[in-house]
C-alpha cells in the first residue's frame, strides 16, 4: 500500500514512519514527505504519524533548535535525542506495546529494519511500499583519468579480486559513482549518479534510468528490470546490509552479508591524482572565501550573504555547492545546521557570521570548511573566549600526532568540556570522512568505540570542533546564544595530518593570552601558511 492510502486507512495504535528520502535520494528537499508534513528541512530526522494526524519528529542534537523553529505552529511534537539515544531506542519509549509501525521499504536500510525487529520486540513491524521518485533525466559526466587516477575497469577488476570472484551488488549511489568514475550535478548538493550495480563473474550490469556514457563491458538496464534479473540468479550475491534497502534486499534470492564494504574501503583512501585534485579544489574554495570576506558589511541580510558567498563559489570554479550552505548571523549560529537564511536578519557591527560551506569542482569530490567571520565593531569578550577555546581544540587536534580516530575526538572534547558549566556544548562528533559525498565513512571521528579505527594514508577527513549555547531567548547573543565552529579538511600521510583547507583564522576573535606558547606558535605557522598560499596580508580586507 502506498503512503497516502496507508495514512487514510490507519487504525488506532497504528503508526507510519515518515522519512525524508528514499534510497535514490541523497539530499533532503522540499518534495520529501517529512518536509511537507512537518516543515523540518534538516538533513537528518524521522517522524511518526498516527490516525489522528499527530506527528512526532525525532531529531539528534544538531537539529534541536532548528526543529523547534521550523515546526512551530504545526501539529508536531519534537523529541530531542541526545548523543546516546538513537531513533530505535526513542521509538521503544514512545510507541505503546502491541502497536504496529509501518516502515517504508525503499527508504529503510535492511540493517535498520533488522534492528527494528530485534529491538522493538513488543511492536509489530510491517514494511510498506512508497511511490517512486520521478526520474529527473539528469546529465551524467565522466571524470577524467588525470583527476580520478584509476579507470573504472581497473576499479571493477580490483573489486572482483577483493571478493574473490563472487557476485556482488553495489547498492550505494556514491560507491557506484566512484567505481564508474561518473558524476551528475543536476540535483542540488550532490554529485552522485542515480545508479546501482550488479557485478557478476562474466559481466557487470548498471541499473539506472539516467542516460550514461557508453562504458566498455558494462550492460545498462532500467531500474524496473532489477526484479526480473535477480530472479534468474540462484547463486549467492554479496551485499552491504548497511547500504541496501529492504526493498532491494527482498529482490535477491540468496543474499550474503559482507563484514565490510570493499567499495567504500577503496574509495576512502585517495590516490595521488585525487589528492592533487583536492589541493586545487580547496585553493578555489579558499579563494571564494577571501572574495566573500571582502563583501561583508553591515546592512546585509543572512539571505543576501548566502547568495554573495555562493556567487563567489561559482565564480571561482565550482560546479555547485557540495551541501546546503550553512550561514548564520549572531544567535542563529547556535543552531548547528542552520540554513533558513532569514531575509529579516540583518548584519550589524559587532555581529559574527558562521559559514559552513563547500563546492563540487570538475572531479565531483566534495569540499568542506567552516569559518566564523566578524563584522567590525564592538567585540564581545564572551565570543572571543569561545572562539579561542574552539581554536585551541582545532590547533591541538591538527598539530598533535594521533593515529586513532577516537584519540582525535577525545583531544578536542577534553579541551572543550569545561565550557559545559557555561552551557556551551560540543554535541557532535569531531569529524567525518570526505569523498564524493561530503560525509563519507570511513573514517568517523567520534568517541564511539565502534568507529575507533586507525587512520590510513590518504584518508581525507574533517576536523571540526565547536561550542554552541542553545538557549531560549532571541535577544543580544553576546549574553545568550551563539555558536562557534572551526572546520578544516585534511588528509593523513605517514602519521601526519596535512591540511587541504588553508584559510586563516579571524585575528580579531582570538585572545592569544588564552593560548599556550606552543599553541601561539602553531597559530603563527597556520596564519603564515595561509598568507603564503593566498599572497594576501592577513587581517586586511
Amino acid at each position: 500500500m502506498k503512503q497516502d492510502n496507508l495514512i487514510k486507512n490507519l487504525k488506532e495504535n497504528e503508526y507510519i514512519l515518515i522519512k525524508s528520502k528514499d534510497d535514490l535520494t541523497f539530499e533532503h528537499n522540499k518534495n520529501t514527505p517529512l518536509y511537507k508534513m512537518t516543515g523540518f528541512s534538516g538533513t537528518a530526522g524521522e517522524a511518526i504519524i498516527d490516525t489522528t494526524g499527530k506527528i512526532i519528529l525525532f531529531v539528534d542534537p544538531r537539529y534541536h533548535q532548528q526543529a523547534d523553529s521550523e515546526t512551530r505552529g504545526r501539529n508536531v511534537d519534537v523529541i530531542k535525542l541526545d548523543m546516546g539515544t538513537n531513533l530505535i531506542l526513542a521509538l521503544k519509549k514512545t510507541l505503546p506495546k502491541g502497536s504496529t509501525l509501518y516502515v517504508p521499504s525503499k527508504s529503510t536500510k535492511y540493517a535498520i529494519f533488522n534492528l527494528f525487529q530485534k529491538t522493538l520486540t513488543k511492536i509489530n513491524i510491517a514494511p510498506y511500499d512508497t511511490e517512486d521518485e520521478p526520474e529527473t533525466k539528469a546529465a551524467v559526466e565522466e571524470v577524467s583519468l588525470d583527476i580520478c587516477g584509476v579507470s573504472y575497469n581497473k576499479k571493477i577488476d580490483k573489486l572482483k579480486r577483493v571478493v574473490k570472484g563472487q557476485n556482488i551488488f553495489v547498492s550505494s549511489l556514491e560507491d557506484v559513482s566512484y567505481l564508474l568514475n561518473l558524476r551528475s550535478y543536476d540535483i542540488a548538493n550532490t554529485s552522485v549518479v542515480k545508479a546501482k550495480m550488479l557485478i557478476l563473474n562474466d559481466k557487470s550490469i548498471i541499473f539506472t534510468d539516467s542516460k550514461i556514457p557508453k562504458l566498455r563491458n558494462i550492460e545498462v538496464q532500467p531500474f524496473n528490470k532489477m526484479k526480473s534479473i535477480f530472479t534468474k540468479i540462484d547463486e549467492p550475491v554479496l551485499i552491504d546490509k548497511n547500504t541496501i534497502s529492504l526493498n532491494d534486499f527482498n529482490l535477491i534470492k540468496t543474499p550474503k552479508f559482507m563484514l565490510s564494504n570493499p567499495a567504500a574501503k577503496m574509495a576512502s583512501t585517495k590516490n595521488k591524482a585525487e589528492i592533487n585534485h583536492y589541493k586545487e579544489a580547496f585553493k578555489k574554495l579558499d579563494s571564494a572565501l577571501y572574495a566573500f570576506r571582502e563583501k561583508i558589511k553591515p546592512g546585509l541580510s543572512e539571505f543576501e550573504l548566502k547568495e554573495l558567498f555562493e556567487e563567489e563559489l561559482i565564480k571561482k570554479g565550482a560546479k555547485c555547492t557540495s551541501f546546503k550552505t550553512i550561514l548564520a548571523i549572531g544567535e542563529n549560529s547556535s543552531s548547528i545546521h542552520y540554513s533558513n537564511y532569514d531575509k529579516n536578519k540583518i548584519l550589524k557591527e559587532g555581529d559574527i557570521i558562521l559559514l559552513d560551506c563547500g563546492g563540487y569542482y570538475e572531479g565531483g569530490y566534495a569540499t568542506d570548511i567552516t569559518r566564523v567571520f566578524f563584522c567590525k565593531g564592538k567585540m564581545s569578550d564572551k565570543v572571543k573566549e569561545i572562539y579561542t577555546a574552539v581554536l585551541k581544540a582545532q590547533l591541538n587536534c591538527y598539530f598533535t600526532d594521533f593515529e586513532m580516530t577516537g584519540e582525535l575526538d577525545f583531544c578536542a572534547r577534553k579541551i572543550l568540556k569545561k565550557y559545559e558549566k557555561q552551557e556551551f556544548l560540543f554535541p557532535h562528533s569531531l569529524g567525518h570522512g570526505v569523498g564524493i559525498p561530503v560525509h563519507q565513512a570511513p573514517p568517523t571521528l567520534t568517541l564511539n568505540p565502534k568507529y575507533n579505527k586507525k587512520l590510513k594514508n590518504n584518508m581525507v577527513f574533517t576536523i571540526e570542533p565547536g561550542l554552541y549555547k542553545m538557549g531560549t531567548t532571541k535577544t543580544d547573543y553576546f549574553g545568550s546564544e551563539f555558536g562557534i565552529r572551526l572546520e578544516n579538511t585534511v588528509y593523513f600521510n605517514n602519521g601526519k595530518k596535512i591540511t587541504l583547507s588553508k584559510f586563516p583564522y579571524e585575528e580579531d576573535l582570538i585572545d592569544k593570552n588564552k593560548l599556550t606558547k606552543k599553541e601561539q606558535n602553531w597559530l603563527q605557522i597556520w596564519q603564515d601558511m595561509a598568507k603564503d598560499e593566498q599572497g594576501n596580508t592577513l587581517g586586511e580586507k
